[in-house]
């Protein structure tokens, strides 16, 4: 375990020590925390079926810069507590787990306020509850765009807002009729957080 923490400690002390850009690829810390709101919208179960918006919270690493493109990793979790039964069925919630790649550009200006278009795919995973009890783990992709609008408060700390649009193709056994139904979901997301690098 001490290594794993020397591991993170050097990765951290390298990211925060690059200034100018390079042309190879550099390690960098950008550490995100965020609370999140999803809105989840169509025909499908989860815009029908659950209260709109989903609340939860969003962690994400950028850590290799290659000519102001950074590639990282990135978890958020959140829960839709649900409307109608007669769609949702004997749950209650439905815990949503995502864990995504991204692409960012960071758009140089001359203010405090700095820009990023982001591109992300990744896994994601909806547990069905009622109460303490699972009913359930539907699985699936996500795949969407957004852009983050960053103001920098100090050297290492910058507060952001993000908003993205993506599509979720999940997994359901189910009949034909109701495959797009299940089987697909949209949802815009906003996050409100800190950037530290």
């Amino acid at each position: 375990m001490k290594r794993i923490y020397l591991v993170l400690l050097l990765v951290f002390q390298l990211g925060f020590g690059q200034k100018k850009e390079s042309n190879r690829i550099e390690i960098v810390g950008d550490l995100r925390l965020a609370v999140k709101t999803n809105y989840f919208f169509g025909d499908n179960y989860l815009a029908k079926g659950h209260k709109n918006p989903a609340v939860g919270f969003a962690f994400n690493w950028n850590f290799l810069e290659y000519k102001k493109i950074r590639f990282g990793v990135s978890f958020e979790k959140n829960t839709l507590q649900v409307e109608d039964h007669s769609i949702g069925g004997i749950i209650d919630k439905s815990i949503i787990t995502v864990y995504n790649s991204n692409l960012c550009y960071q758009i140089p200006t001359k203010t405090k306020l700095s820009f990023e278009p982001t591109i992300f795919y990744g896994q994601l995973y909806i547990k069905q509850k009622n109460g303490s009890k699972n009913y359930g783990i539907q699985d699936g992709n996500d795949f969407g765009i957004g852009v983050c609008v960053k103001y920098k408060l100090d050297k290492y700390i910058q507060v952001y807002s993000d908003v993205t649009l993506s599509h979720y193709f999940l997994t359901a056994n189910t009949s034909q009729e109701f495959e797009n139904y299940f089987n697909s979901s949209n949802c815009l997301s906003l996050s409100l957080g800190c950037k530290f690098f």
